[in-house]
């Protein structure tokens, strides 16, 4: 065997040397890449074929927890949007409602009826006043898309879970983040007609939910309108959300993108199968023929 080749500045070795990295190195020109100082014991952390003292290594490389800022040097987790955090905080920390981001001590609300991270907060829509200027262009969004309303005036609410769960006659806890205020009238049983008078979305939601739940309302309002018959839940909900996620598709951002894989991934079998069976009856026709027929047979297909 020849003498072995220094790595560092690439001549032989005539005395004492080291082996790390695959590689052979002169003692003393083992140097972390950070501080350039000598590593001179047996523990060190390698990155990118280069060695690093471990105090180095955590305070110039390593990512730190967003949330305690400690470096994370073991498992960690990582969420949708790429914020790195340590594992003990999966479990210590609850998740926004909407984003799935944690929320540490300092960032958590008390008393709000949802879970909401700081991010969700900034562009929560809390007023009717902020409300109106997105509800009418959404308006004319599913207007777009062939859902009319021949210029029926909607009113929009701003409500409280309670006031939902009473426009949706339940009465235990809900999970619905908005209802279509309608009024059906019967004689001797028999259904007549129904008259609806608008939208009510849960207050402080942010901005793309609330869009997105206004979205599938008006999905409900126009079924209303156009006298469509009374169907399966599936098929109702599932319409209604296949028309939502093509408005979260539309915007293309970061958060709409979330928002409708969760969609396609939603368990629920109503609004997640429904979803999903729906989606594929309307891919088959395309969602302007499916539509079209839907308003002028009053049959679902």
């Amino acid at each position: 065997m020849g003498q072995p080749i220094c790595k560092a500045c690439g001549q032989p070795i005539a005395g004492r040397f080291l082996t790390a990295l695959d590689a052979t190195w002169h003692p003393e020109h083992f140097l972390c890449a950070a501080c350039k100082r000598p590593i001179t014991d047996a523990r060190f952390t390698p990155h990118q074929g280069r060695p690093y003292h471990q105090d180095c290594y955590a305070r110039e490389i390593a990512q730190h927890c967003v949330y305690c800022g400690k470096p994370l040097l073991g498992i960690y987790r990582m969420d949708y949007w790429g914020n790195a955090f340590c594992q003990e905080h999966e479990n210590a920390y609850p998740a926004c409602d909407f984003c799935g981001r944690l929320i540490p001590p300092q960032d958590q609300e008390r008393g709000a009826e949802v879970v909401r991270c700081r991010v969700c907060r900034t562009s929560a829509i809390e007023t009717v006043e902020e409300a109106r200027p997105l509800f009418k262009q959404l308006i004319q969004w599913v207007g777009a898309q062939g859902l009319r309303y021949h210029q029926l005036p909607l009113s929009l609410e701003l409500c409280t879970k309670a006031k939902l769960r009473h426009y949706l006659h339940e009465n235990g806890p809900t999970h619905s983040l908005g209802a279509t205020m309608s009024v059906s009238y019967a004689q001797e049983g028999q259904a007549l007609r129904s008259e609806v008078s608008g939208v009510a979305v849960l207050q402080g939601l942010p901005a793309l939910v609330f869009e997105s739940v206004v979205v599938h309302e008006l999905g409900h309002v126009w079924l209303v309108v156009q006298g469509a018959p009374r169907a399966e839940a599936w098929r109702e909900e599932g319409l209604c959300e296949v028309l939502s996620y093509r408005y979260l598709r539309s915007r293309d951002t970061a958060e709409s993108r979330f928002r409708a894989e969760n969609m396609e991934r939603n368990p629920d079998p109503i609004y997640g199968e429904g979803f999903r069976r729906m989606q594929s009856l309307i891919e088959r026709k395309g969602f302007a023929r499916f539509i079209e027929e839907l308003e002028h047979s009053k049959r679902w297909q």
